[in-house]
Order: C-alpha cells, then structure tokens, then sequence
C-alpha cells in the first residue's frame, strides 16, 4: 500500500494521511459493493487492502451525497468531505484501479468495477 499512496500524493499534491483516507474509501466501496468471490480475490492480490478499507473507509457521514443513497454516491461524498476536489478523487482512483489491475490483473479488476454501479467514474 505504501506505493500507492506515494503515487497518489504524487498525482494528487495531497498529504499523506488524506491518500490514506482516499484509499481506504474507495477500497470500502469495493469490499460493501462488490461480487464477495471476486473481491476476495481482489485484496488477495493486494496485501492490507481489507485493512485499509476497514480502518480508512468507514468514517460515517458521507454528507449530503450520502444521504441520497449508498454506494459510489456515499463514497463520492465521503471523499468531498475529506477535502478532496473532484479531480483529486478522479487522480485517486485512477491511481488505485491502475495499481489494482498491475497486481491483481486486468480482468478480475475490470470484473469488480464493472459490478459496482457508478466506479467507473472514479477511474
């Protein structure tokens, strides 16, 4: 993980602590929203992938996107939230589905994002 949060503070100008956060939303919306088989295969691929998910992409809320329902729409407001610009949050999961798919290949990724309506955005 430490690689990918070095690409996306660098793609980003965002600390450290933020890509973190950023990560482990998105990673969240994948492990809440994914097919169970196939994300399980994901973050086998990508050591400490559930971790962060539990511990950076649960932080509640999600503002007034969340509030009009789950999923990517959550995630995106999580995101906000946070403080991160809309081009950040389209830097950041660029980075995390090209890292996704360097280390656990392109069609599993291309599996798990094309089942979670509305990821494809942040890539």
């Amino acid at each position: 993980m430490e690689e990918l949060i070095g690409r996306i503070v660098a793609a980003t100008g965002i600390d450290e602590a933020l890509a973190k956060k950023a990560i482990g939303i998105i990673l969240q919306l994948v492990k809440s929203e994914g097919p169970a088989d196939k994300v399980g295969e994901l973050f086998a691929a990508l050591p400490g992938a559930s971790e962060f998910a539990d511990e950076f992409g649960d932080s509640g809320g999600g503002g007034l996107m969340g509030a009009f329902g789950g999923g990517a729409m959550a995630a995106l407001g999580k995101l906000q939230s946070a403080g991160m610009s809309m081009g950040d949050i389209q830097s950041a999961g660029k980075e995390v589905i090209g890292y996704a798919k360097e280390n656990a290949g392109e069609e599993l990724v291309g599996d798990v994002v094309g089942s979670i309506s509305g990821l494809g955005g942040f890539a």
